[in-house]
């Protein structure tokens, strides 16, 4: 009887291994199929569109066709976050939401993770003549490059600046960077909730470095020294090359001074027509291509939580 027992649980052992392994191979032939389910619609797509699907991108068969491709961008999130996005260390919730981004073409709907792969392979299915929608973000880029424009067009006057960013004076600040790239100029826009006290990260026409501030204020306002010192103190820690105060309105006396001394450079009011002015008759009314409307890496970092920014993005 003693000896009859280990030999019973020895046949269970091997009862509770078999069927482990038996999962385990079960596990492994539905990965498998799953794989070679993927790689058959990959070729299929290629051989339909001529376009090479990456291997972050799941395929599925769409419930309906789409004649004209569409896509949505997801973005990962935290489960716990706060209002900026970041993660609320509050909580002991460190979970990542992945939001997956969403393809149609054709018959065929692809699902990816990743929204810097899935943005790219939606330009490389436009550049084979395939068409695309646009999609949320860059509906809304259209329409601020638009914007832009139309407000270079009608800048004759300071007052005329200021009443279109009346409704949204934050606006100002996309428009002050639309306008210096018409002179060569790259310029990047730094988000409102975390912008380090200034608005514009610049690279000049010969590649100097540069924070702007961007301010539009009424005519009658002055800026005055302390706000240029603002602006002098947040590069302690940007550390550019040089340093620009654009607004609408005008400099005192004690600001051009200080601006003098600390080599700043600052385009007021009246010098911000001018150059709208100028941007305007070297434009002329030729429209921006379809490629002024494409998103940069810069416009799709903007919605992953900028403490998610230093890691696989």
């Amino acid at each position: 009887m003693t000896n009859s027992i280990p030999q019973q649980y020895l046949h269970f052992l091997y009862l509770i291994i078999g069927v482990i392994v038996a999962a385990a191979l079960v596990a492994l032939l539905i990965k498998l199929v799953q794989l070679l389910v993927q790689e058959v619609r990959r070729d299929r797509f290629f051989k339909e569109y001529g376009v090479a699907v990456p291997k972050s991108i799941r395929m599925r068969k769409a419930k309906h066709p789409h004649a004209t491709g569409s896509f949505a961008l997801g973005y990962p999130a935290w489960a716990a976050a706060k209002r900026d996005g970041t993660r609320d260390r509050r909580s002991n919730n460190t979970a990542v939401i992945h939001r997956l981004s969403v393809i149609f073409v054709g018959r065929w709907k692809m699902l990816g993770s990743d929204p810097f792969a899935a943005y790219a392979f939606v330009q490389q299915l436009r550049a084979a003549g395939i068409p695309v929608d646009y999609c949320a973000e860059e509906r809304a880029k259209r329409d601020a490059v638009l914007g832009q424009l139309r407000a270079r067009r009608t800048a004759t006057s300071i007052d005329a600046i200021i009443q279109s960013f009346s409704g949204n004076p934050t606006d100002f600040e996309g428009f002050c960077a639309d306008l210096l790239r018409q002179f060569g100029w790259q310029a990047q826009v730094t988000p409102p909730s975390r912008d380090g006290g200034f608005d514009l990260r610049l690279h000049g026409p010969t590649g100097t470095s540069y924070i702007a501030e961007c301010k539009c204020y009424s005519r009658n306002h002055h800026i005055g020294r302390p706000m240029l010192q603002k602006l002098q103190g947040a590069n302690m820690t940007e550390h550019a090359q040089g340093l620009l105060f654009i607004t609408t309105s005008r400099f005192t006396s004690d600001a051009l001074e200080y601006a003098r001394q600390v080599g700043m450079q600052l385009i007021d009011g009246a010098q911000l027509v001018r150059l709208c002015q100028e941007a305007a008759q070297s434009q002329g009314d030729v429209q921006p291509p379809e490629s002024a409307f494409a998103l940069t890496r810069a416009d799709l970092m903007q919605h992953i939580p900028a403490d998610m920014r230093g890691q696989a993005w």
